[in-house]
């Protein structure tokens, strides 16, 4: 009986032990530092349900985690001259006549082609080259036949949701619905030059969530002439916004001597 109690007292020492342990390896939320969403390029706050886990965050919703770079996929049949126009932009690959486009790299392709203009343009500009481009292809529509699957569910983070198009045309409009789908036309543009600003690439890369200056982005983006040069910069951001490519600036080690004065 003496040895029976021993062994229960020596038990629930080491539980107590265990549990003051437990208390003190968690981390207070005030000594996390916030992290950068990898698709919507915006400002992550830590929050007490993710302080356990920080380190492992890489989006600041299930919308997405769901929709990141490389979820959303329109696959439809075209003709030859709808497949050269689309194609033209990164994002968008044919095969036996089926186009395949991945819709968050197409819509950093026309981004892209909007920065490198002259001057460079804003974001609705990127927009508006998606919409014409859509309509300068012969795609016939075809509302009432489209299909649209999705393989597994948003969960699955190894999953690839399918915007598929039937044989018979319709895929105008799901092209059209890929880029219009959650979270819609406008912001699906606008966290893609969040990321271009950012230098997310497409890897999921837990580092990249560290990432908070726009320093190894490829454009910049302004606001009344005030380059956005941080995620809270950007994050915060609404209204007009312009875009250019980044101007890199040469290294100190590569200018001559008599141009450093």
């Amino acid at each position: 009986m003496v040895g029976k109690s021993a062994r229960a007292l020596t038990a629930t020492k080491s539980f107590s032990t265990s549990d003051v342990q437990s208390s003190s390896n968690k981390v207070p939320v005030s000594a996390l530092k916030p992290k950068t969403c990898l698709t919507c390029g915006r400002m992550i706050t830590p929050r007490a349900k993710w302080a356990k886990d920080w380190d492992g965050i890489k989006y600041c919703s299930d919308r997405c985690r769901s929709t990141r770079p490389g979820k959303v996929v329109a696959t439809f049949r075209a003709s030859a001259y709808s497949m050269q126009v689309l194609t033209q932009y990164p994002g968008a690959e044919c095969h036996a006549g089926v186009v395949r486009v991945d819709i968050e790299t197409f819509v950093e392709g026309a981004l892209l082609v909007v920065a490198k203009q002259p001057g460079g343009g804003l974001l609705e500009d990127a927009q508006n080259r998606i919409r014409d481009l859509l309509v300068s292809a012969p795609i016939p529509t075809g509302a009432d036949d489209q299909t649209r699957t999705r393989s597994n569910t948003d969960d699955d983070q190894d999953a690839q949701p399918t915007l598929a198009g039937n044989d018979n045309g319709s895929h105008l409009d799901i092209l059209w619905q890929a880029l219009d789908s959650p979270p819609g036309f406008r912001e699906r543009i606008r966290r893609a030059a969040r990321r271009l600003s950012l230098g997310i690439t497409h890897e999921s890369a837990l580092h990249q969530t560290y990432v908070t200056t726009t320093q190894a982005g490829s454009i910049e983006l302004l606001q009344s002439g005030k380059t956005l040069r941080t995620v809270q910069d950007l994050s915060f951001a609404k209204g007009v916004i312009h875009l250019e490519i980044k101007k890199r600036r040469p290294n100190q080690s590569q200018i001559p001597d008599q141009d450093r004065e």
